[in-house]
């Protein structure tokens, strides 16, 4: 790298002497070729080595005239016209140019990337600017400009040469700055070698519509040397116009403070420019290179946005929990004398669990005008019962408008903080999951204020079951036959404090810790210890967590001594729930198998059973293991049981009449389609067309079985109908009667339960059918008092508009009704534990029933998990109102169908309630209501 700054340093001196060098040296050539004669010239020859501008004698450069051999030597206008007409000396036989007085240095190789170590360990610290993406056009082209005779040149050696290439490059490009401040700009032209040229003019150009002027331009004043080589100089103008000059070394730019951080470093190649306003608005800034010949990429532009603001944000609270906070920020103008109205502070809560602004119905965010006081103020509400730290995002924005042409802009951004002290109260609980028969064990509890204020009155009770005894306690500690009590009094802020008992039992232990204090503080916590002799121990496990119904399943079992003495008569019993079956007996409960001999100490009794689960849900088998002298040890072991996913049944039926107006007299076709649009072949499909008696049927579609002999119906048999196909049934209708809306009802019903239904209707005039429409109001049918659901306090969704037609007084009505039956699956459930319930529905009379509603309440404290119906899935959503849980509605049930449900809630605590499950249709308006009690354990 050491290298390559000499070479670059060598370029760029040598680049400067060029200048200087190439008018002297051709000023010398002139005078000769003046002169005239064919001698040969010798000058000084250039020091190669950069230690000197000529290298020592005898070192020379050899300069021979153009014209000192071939035959326009021989003419003197000839060598005139050799000086004027450079083609001509190209046109001479023996021409030899002149040697050049200096070379150009050769180019550095590629610089690394900036920070990059090099092979000698030194870092490059050298700028290499990356090239821009200037065309290919640009860069191999003719020059921009071209005048005169250059217009008509038809050779490219008749041109002048070309301008020099590459891109302009300036920093910032945008930026918001406050009025009366001083911007700085720094630019500089890239070449197409990627480095940044010097000694290159620019122009800096402030737009007329824009404020502030032009402060200062880069005053690298160029030495003897410089000027001798045409290097231009930087000067400003006018507040608008300057003109600047990349610098040829490198700059640093200072405040005129000690501070190094403030300081601007420039680059060889960069030169600068300063701008001030001292009015809002925004100012244009245009750098132009003059001598570039790539128009397109030799300017740049920077905007700066001129502000007048000043603001203070809130400072940081500390309120007692509960208190609203207020926030105020101040945004004036002018230096603080004049408020900023309209300009806006967001206010931003990242803490929303902790509280949210006033007025914005629970937002965490806030946009609030400055008003005329120049004050901006919100108010951050608690939520009830929390207490902590909630930092608030505060920014300052000025709006934008078209008057100055600016658009919104973030000026400034801060936080505010706001602090809510509250005393908390937290209670731990701990002590060994297993304790010995009448062994003493240690239990404890940890009672803490991680709040920041005083929490007073606290009181710690522990409840002794019976049985238990207290071996010992803290001294301050009062110990009562069912209880022990701690008198605490007040805990500081972030203290906390340990209390100990020692206790021993002969039975498994349940022991509630209950913390008080004062403002309705309050923790609680449980110890559970169970009490055994070990000497017998149970393992069992799944062979895998899932599976489907009717699958085995595989429960692995080891048995093992884990005393020190053998073990007599050991057995093994396993009872599975209600669903869970043995694979081989066929029953729910299996047992009596005992080992050959004693379970010696150490020795473990491997065995596999098999249950077969005839239901879906999570199924559980319970095995228990047995020793004589009471030993006994049980454990539960479930899988999660689903159902086969069956193809499901679905077909689509549309119905249509030729015509929907016709006379007395006349015929109309009526065509159905069915169309099977499940997975699965539909068997036996049932097809019925309904009609009103204004109609006589003439004819029927005779491809399948069908039957006219029912009065207003019209049947079909479809043997089968296979996936994705459709058949279509016509008949022939002859107006027997006028009616203002004839119906025709069109259903399709397969024997794997697919339903379909659709209907139509035509008009039936007296005579012939008028041109014009006529209105009639549709036949509704009579008003019937809506279902509802017994003591149920939620209101069930309203009843579809298209209502069934009234039973007419032929029809017989069974004494029976609507039967729901509900049974609990999972017993004693705890806490947490899904709670399965079977819910069949069955219409128990011999009538078509419809408009099935079904509907529970649900407890508090019970959330539901899922609702099943295999045999139909769409029956298996359900909808919620309040805390009503209603079923999706049945249509229609047939007379003597059932309708089975699977249920599972679960409980968040320990409670016994009452599931009431209600069910109404169209045929029982009362409702029918049956109860399930359950018990949820701890």
């Amino acid at each position: 790298m050491y290298f390559t700054t000499i070479i670059d340093d060598l370029r760029d001196q040598q680049r400067v002497s060029a200048r200087l060098l190439r008018g002297l040296s051709w000023s010398i050539v002139a005078i000769i070729l003046a002169c005239g004669g064919c001698t040969h010239l010798r000058l000084p020859a250039i020091d190669g080595t950069g230690s000197c501008l000529f290298a020592p004698l005898p070192t020379t450069t050899q300069l021979v005239s153009p014209c000192t051999n071939g035959p326009c030597c021989l003419n003197p206008c000839r060598c005139l016209g050799c000086i004027k007409n450079l083609g001509c000396c190209l046109s001479c036989p023996g021409f030899d140019f002149p040697n050049p007085a200096f070379e150009d240095p050769a180019d550095p190789p590629p610089c690394a990337q900036p920070g990059a170590a090099t092979g000698s360990g030194v870092v490059d610290n050298e700028p290499c600017v990356p090239g821009p993406d200037c065309s290919g056009e640009c860069l191999v082209g003719p020059p921009a400009v071209l005048y005169g005779s250059e217009l008509d040149a038809k050779h490219a050696c008749t041109l002048p040469s070309r301008g020099k290439r590459g891109c302009i490059l300036l920093s910032p490009q945008k930026i918001v700055a406050p009025v009366g401040g001083e911007v700085m700009f720094l630019s500089g032209i890239c070449g197409t070698d990627g480095y940044l040229q010097v000694a290159e003019p620019l122009e800096w150009m402030l737009s007329r519509d824009s404020v502030g002027n032009i402060i200062a331009v880069d005053d690298n004043a160029p030495g003897l040397l410089h000027k001798l080589a045409s290097v231009p100089v930087a000067k400003k103008q006018d507040g608008s116009y300057a003109r600047g000059v990349t610098s040829t070394k490198e700059m640093l730019i200072t405040r005129g403070n000690t501070n190094p951080n403030d300081d601007v470093k420039l680059e060889k190649g960069q030169t600068w420019m300063t701008l001030s306003s001292s009015s809002e608005g925004t100012s244009h800034v245009t750098v132009l290179a003059p001598e570039s010949e790539c128009w397109d990429q030799r300017k740049a532009s920077a905007t700066i946005y001129w502000v007048d603001a000043r603001w203070v944000f809130p400072a940081p609270q500390r309120l007692t929990a509960g208190v609203a906070a207020e926030l105020l920020t101040r945004v004036t103008r002018a230096e603080g004398s004049m408020p900023a109205r309209g300009w806006k502070v967001r206010y931003e809560n990242m803490n929303p669990e902790l509280a949210s602004f006033a007025g914005t119905d629970g937002s965490s965010v806030v946009e609030v005008n400055v008003d005329d006081s120049g004050n901006a103020p919100a108010t951050l509400v608690p939520i009830p019962g929390t207490a902590g730290n909630a930092v608030v995002d505060v920014r300052v924005i000025r709006p934008g408008g078209t008057a100055d042409n600016m658009p919104d802009l973030t000026l400034g951004r801060g936080q505010a903080f706001v602090t809510w002290s509250a005393p908390q109260l937290t209670l731990r609980t701990g002590g060994p999951e297993v304790a010995s028969y009448n062994t003493p064990f240690d239990v404890f509890a940890n009672i803490a204020n991680p709040g920041d204020q005083d929490a007073t009155g606290i009181e710690v009770r522990a409840a002794i079951p019976d049985g238990v005894k207290v071996i010992s306690s803290d001294t301050f500690a009062k110990v009562f036959p069912n209880s022990v009590v701690w008198q605490i009094g007040t805990i500081p802020p972030q203290q906390q404090l340990d209390l100990g008992l020692k206790l021993s039992s002969g039975a498994p232990v349940s022991i509630d810790f209950e913390a008080r204090g004062d403002g309705g503080l309050s923790a609680n916590g449980n110890i559970r210890v169970d009490i055994f002799r070990p000497a017998l121990a149970l393992r069992v496990a799944a062979a895998q967590d899932r599976y489907e119904t009717g699958q085995k399943v595989a429960f692995e079992i080891e048995v093992e001594n884990t005393g020190d003495r053998p073990l007599r008569d050991v057995s093994l019993t396993a009872s599975g729930d209600q669903y869970m079956m043995h694979s081989e007996k066929g029953s729910r409960e299996v047992g009596n198998d005992k080992i050959d001999g004693p379970l010696q100490p150490g020795e473990i009794w491997r065995s596999t059973v098999h249950f077969t689960p005839t239901d879906s849900g999570l199924r559980c088998v319970t095995f228990q293991a047995n020793a004589a002298g009471g030993q006994q040890q049980s454990q539960s072991s479930c899988v999660t049981v689903i159902n086969p996913a069956p193809p499901t049944p679905a077909l689509s039926v549309t119905v249509s009449a030729a015509r929907d107006r016709l006379s007395v007299g006349d015929n109309v076709f009526v065509r159905g389609r069915v169309e099977n649009t499940g997975s699965i072949p539909l068997k036996s499909v049932r097809v019925t067309m309904s009609y009103d008696a204004q109609l006589l049927p003439q004819q029927a579609t005779v491809d399948f079985p069908r039957n006219l002999d029912t009065p207003y119906l019209i049947t079909w048999t479809i043997p089968e109908l296979p996936a994705g196909e459709t058949a279509v049934l016509e008949a022939e209708f002859a107006a027997q009667q006028t009616s203002a809306a004839s119906q025709f009802i069109f259903t399709a019903e397969s024997a794997e339960g697919a339903r379909g239904r659709n209907s139509t209707s035509i008009q039936i005039f007296p005579g012939n059918a008028p041109n014009t429409p006529l209105v009639v109001p549709p036949v509704l049918p009579p008003a019937r008092t809506p279902p509802a659901i017994p003591g149920g306090p939620g209101t069930p969704p309203p009843l579809p508009q298209a209502q069934a037609p009234p039973p007419s007084p032929s029809d017989r009505i069974d004494p029976g009704t609507l039967r729901l039956d509900v049974l609990q699956r999972d017993i004693s459930p705890r806490v947490g534990d899904p709670i399965g319930y079977s819910i069949r529905l069955t219409n128990d009379t011999d009538q078509l029933d419809s408009v099935v509603q079904i509907a529970f309440d649900l407890p508090n404290g019970v959330a539901i998990e899922r609702l099943t119906q295999t045999q139909s899935p769409e029956l298996g959503r359900f909808t919620r109102g309040g805390n009503t849980i209603y079923f999706e509605e049945i249509r229609s049930i047939k007379p003597r169908e059932s309708i089975d449900y699977e249920l599972v809630l679960r409980s968040n605590q320990p409670q016994n309630f009452t599931l009431v499950i209600e069910a109404v249709s169209r045929n029982v308006p009362a409702g029918i209501a049956v109860s399930q009690p359950t018990e949820v354990a701890p």
